[in-house]
């Protein structure tokens, strides 16, 4: 398996998703403009994406 490892220190604070198909840091910056619909939420992979969307559901449904 390869995997491009960025240091993103100075995007702090971030998240860390344990997905699928491994565990991925993700700078909350990028999420509030996906959530803004300034990115595209295709810049999030599918597993990403059904990590997050797992996690809120068990949420709003406890």
């Amino acid at each position: 398996m390869t995997a491009d490892i960025h240091d993103i220190a100075a995007q702090r604070p971030h998240l860390t998703v344990a997905a699928d198909d491994g565990v991925h840091v993700i700078p909350c910056d990028l999420v509030r403009s996906v959530i803004a619909g300034n990115e595209l939420s295709a810049i999030l992979t599918e597993p990403i994406l059904r990590r997050i969307i797992e996690e809120w559901f068990q949420r709003v449904t406890a």
